[in-house]
Order: structure tokens, then C-alpha cells, then sequence
């Protein structure tokens, strides 16, 4: 790998985040449409009874749209104060990654940066006041618990 590779611009890796989590936010919102579409063109029917398990899975999936609303703003908010430093590293087990590190305390927005990164395929880890968050190419996964 290149020393300019190595030195990665932050800007790419924040616009590839936001890019999963904008398609994350419109696969649950469009679920959300879908179900309550059912629910509105059934109810109206005699014997409707089922219309409860699409109900439920629009507030399912409305509820994991502000999970992921959530996370995308708390990782923009965190982003806006500092601009977050880039690097780019070679693994030989995981392939080329990208690793972002934020700048600043962002423990108040952990959480919601955390169920952000398991929904669309990074890794956080706060290390002291910084955040670091790592950024494996499309259709690589980090290891789930």
C-alpha cells in the first residue's frame, strides 16, 4: 500500500457511511410503507384478522428507522465539531479497511453510533476521549456477537 493510501481524507469513509445508513433508513421506511399499505387496503374487509402482524412489523421497522436516524445524526453531530482524521490499513484477514477517528468525547452518542455500526457493517471503539470507527469495504462484515 502506498504512504498516500495509507493517509486516507476522512470525507470518502463519513460519505460511505452515510450512504449504507441512507439505504438502511429506506429498505425500514419503505417496509413501513408497505405493511401499512396492507393494513389500510385489508381493513376495510370482512374477516381482516391478520392485518395486526403487519401492523406490527410497520412499527417494527419504523422503530429500526430511528434507530438508524438516530445513529446517522449522532455520528454527523460528532463529526461536525472536529473533523474526524483518516487512515487507510492493509489486514491480512479482513482486506483493506479504513479507520476513522473522531476527534472528540463522543460517549454521550456511543450507543446510538454503536447500533448504527451493527446495522450497516462498521466497528466502534471508544478509546479514551476518541472514537474509532472501522470501515471494511462493501460486502465484508465484521464478526457479530
Amino acid at each position: 500500500m502506498t504512504e498516500a493510501r495509507r493517509e486516507a481524507s476522512a470525507s470518502p469513509v463519513l460519505r460511505e457511511l452515510v450512504r449504507r445508513a441512507g439505504h438502511e433508513i429506506r429498505n425500514a421506511l419503505s417496509g413501513v410503507a408497505v405493511n401499512l399499505e396492507v393494513v389500510r387496503s385489508r381493513s376495510g374487509r370482512e374477516g381482516a384478522g391478520d392485518i395486526v402482524s403487519f401492523a406490527d412489523r410497520a412499527r417494527l421497522q419504523l422503530s429500526a428507522a430511528t434507530v438508524l436516524t438516530n445513529g446517522l445524526l449522532a455520528l454527523v453531530n460528532a463529526t461536525l465539531c472536529d473533523p474526524p482524521q483518516g487512515k487507510a490499513k492493509a489486514d491480512a484477514k479482513a482486506g483493506d479497511s479504513v479507520e476513522l477517528l473522531l476527534n472528540r468525547d463522543a460517549s454521550a452518542f456511543m450507543s446510538d453510533i454503536d447500533l448504527l455500526a451493527r446495522a450497516i457493517g462498521f466497528s466502534v471503539e471508544q478509546r479514551g476521549a476518541n472514537v474509532i470507527l472501522k470501515v471494511l469495504p462493501e460486502g465484508q462484515s465484521h464478526s457479530k456477537d
